[in-house]
C-alpha cells in the first residue's frame, strides 16, 4: 500500500495493536497479516481469509502504487530460500526468464526481507524475522500489553 489509510481498503478488521506497529515501523520492513476485507478476491489471498500488507519505504514502489491509485499485490523478487535480490541484475539472475520486465530502482536499502507479524491470533506471532528484529517487535508488544 502507499499509505496507512489504505489498510482500510484491504483489511477487514484492524486491531489497535496493528495501528501501533504501523505508527512505529511504517514505511519500512514490516508486513502485517490481517483478516482480508470482503472486497478482496480470494485469488489475492490464495483462497484464505487473511492478507499480508506492507507499506514499503522505497520511492519506486510507492510511486507505482500512488500512480495506480490502488494497492498492488506482489511477492518478493527472489526465489524462496534464496538471498534477497537487492538489485535489478540479481532479480534477473534469480527469476528473470519468467518476467516481462524489471523496474530497476537502484540497490534496495537494508538487505533483509520484511518481518512478518500475524495479528489474526492472540498472542500475535512473528512468522518471519527480517529487517525489524524480534526484540523490536517484542518491545512494542510489551509496551502495548502494559497499556491494556
Amino acid at each position: 500500500i502507499a499509505d496507512s489509510s489504505q489498510l482500510l481498503i484491504v483489511a477487514g478488521e484492524i486491531p489497535p495493536l496493528a495501528w501501533r506497529l504501523v505508527e512505529r515501523f511504517w514505511p519500512g520492513g514490516l508486513t502485517l497479516v490481517l483478516p482480508k476485507a470482503s472486497q478482496i478476491s480470494r485469488l489475492i489471498s490464495a483462497g484464505g481469509d487473511t492478507v499480508a500488507i506492507r507499506l514499503p519505504a522505497h520511492p519506486v514502489p510507492l510511486a507505482l502504487i500512488k500512480g495506480l491509485g490502488i494497492p498492488v499485490t506482489g511477492t518478493s523478487a527472489n526465489r524462496s530460500g534464496q538471498p534477497a535480490a537487492l538489485t535489478g541484475a540479481q532479480v534477473v539472475t534469480q527469476i528473470g526468464k519468467k518476467l516481462a520486465f524489471v523496474i530497476d530502482g537502484g540497490r534496495c536499502p537494508g538487505g533483509k526481507e520484511s518481518t512478518v507479524v500475524d495479528l489474526t491470533q492472540e498472542p500475535p506471532r512473528i512468522l518471519r524475522e527480517g529487517a525489524i528484529t524480534t526484540a523490536e517487535i517484542e518491545n512494542v508488544l510489551t509496551a502495548w500489553r502494559k497499556k491494556e
